[in-house]
C-alpha cells in the first residue's frame, strides 16, 4: 500500500503479500486484506521515498490491538536508511517473532458475552515524524508479560468472526544498548496502514480475493464444472487428504461453509419469486366412444 511518501507491506518469507480490497479511509489511513497462513512468521516492511528527509521518522507497530515496538529512521537521501523491517514483539531483555496462529473456539456459552479487542484480525503501522535525539537507555529489569487477544479462547458464534491471530514464536534474548534514540515528534499528522487479515480460502469465499481461474486448474488439476459453476473454492496442489495438514483442512472447511450459507440464502430468495405453475387437465368423462359394442371392424384391404 501507497499513502503519500510512504509505502508498507506484510513480508512472508521475503516477499509481499498480494494485498486486496485497498481503501483509503482518509487522507492518513489506508486499508486492505491480506491472506494469512497458520504457521507462517511474518515481518511489517515500511520504506520512505522521498529525495531528502529532513525529519526522523518512527514506525509503531500493532498487532491484534497489542503494541509490540517501534523502530526509527534518520534523516537522509533516497536509497540510504530510508527502508524499516519490523518482525518481533520486543519484551525487555527478549524478543519473539511475529507468526500467524489459530484462534481457539469453543462452544461454551459464559464466552459469549465476552469482550473482544476491535481490532482482532489486523497488523497495523503508524508513523509519525520528529526530531532524533540520543540518550541514555537503562537496562531493562525483565521481560513484560505477553496478552494476545485471540489466543484466549472466544466463542465459535462470536460476533468477530475471524479463524486466525497473531501468535509468538520462542524467546531470544535482546542484545542491551547503554543508549538508545528517541524521537520529539512534531506537528505533522501520523499516518497508518492497517492490513487486515483471513486465510486466503475465506477471503475467497467471502468476495474479498478472486477464486482461481480456469488457467490456474491447467498446473494439475481440474475441477468438476458443477463445483465451477458455484464457485467453490479449490486447493491449489494434488496432495491426497492425507497430506493436507488439518489446519489447512479447517480453513477450507470454513469457506466452504461460508459459500453454502451465501447459496442457500440466493436459493431462497429464488424460490420466492417463483410461481406455482398451472397444470391442464383433460375431463376423461367426456372422452368419445370410438367403437360400439360387439361391433365387427374388418380389417381387410
Amino acid at each position: 500500500m501507497q499513502l503519500g511518501t510512504f509505502t508498507a507491506n506484510i513480508l512472508v518469507d521475503g516477499r509481499a503479500l498480494e494485498e486486496y480490497d485497498i481503501v483509503s479511509e482518509s487522507p492518513t489511513k489506508v486499508t486492505c486484506w491480506v491472506a494469512s497462513e497458520e504457521g507462517k512468521s511474518f515481518s511489517v516492511q515500511w520504506k520512505c521515498h522521498e529525495e531528502s528527509r529532513v525529519a526522523g521518522t518512527k514506525g509503531r507497530v500493532h498487532v491484534d490491538g497489542l503494541g509490540c515496538g517501534s523502530q526509527l529512521n534518520s534523516p537522509g537521501v533516497l536509497g540510504v536508511q530510508d527502508t524499516a523491517t519490523f518482525s518481533s514483539f520486543i519484551g525487555g531483555t527478549s524478543t519473539r517473532d511475529l507468526k500467524f496462529s489459530r484462534i481457539q473456539l469453543s462452544d461454551d456459552d459464559s464466552l459469549l458475552n465476552k469482550q473482544i479487542h476491535k481490532s482482532l484480525g489486523e497488523i497495523s503501522l503508524v508513523i509519525v515524524r520528529g526530531e532524533m535525539v540520543k540518550e541514555p537507555c537503562p537496562r531493562p529489569a525483565g521481560n513484560r508479560d505477553v496478552f494476545v487477544p485471540g489466543n484466549d479462547q472466544l466463542h465459535e458464534r462470536s460476533k468477530k468472526a475471524t479463524v486466525h491471530c497473531v501468535g509468538f514464536g520462542p524467546e531470544k534474548p535482546r542484545r542491551y544498548s547503554r543508549y538508545k534514540r528517541r524521537l520529539i515528534r512534531n506537528s505533522e499528522p501520523e499516518i497508518a496502514f492497517v492490513f487486515k487479515y483471513q486465510p486466503l480460502s475465506v477471503l475467497q469465499a467471502n468476495g474479498i480475493a478472486p477464486r482461481p481461474t480456469s488457467t490456474d486448474a491447467s498446473a494439475g488439476h481440474e475441477s468438476s464444472s458443477s463445483e465451477r459453476d458455484v464457485g467453490i473454492p479449490q486447493a491449489d496442489d494434488d496432495r491426497t487428504s492425507e497430506d493436507i495438514k488439518p489446519a489447512e483442512l479447517n480453513d477450507r472447511i470454513q469457506g466452504l461453509e461460508n459459500e453454502l450459507k451465501r447459496l442457500r440464502e440466493v436459493q431462497g430468495s429464488n424460490s420466492k419469486d417463483q410461481k406455482p405453475k398451472r397444470i391442464k387437465t383433460e375431463d376423461c368423462g367426456k372422452r368419445r366412444r370410438l367403437f360400439a359394442p360387439g361391433e365387427i371392424i374388418d380389417l381387410t384391404i
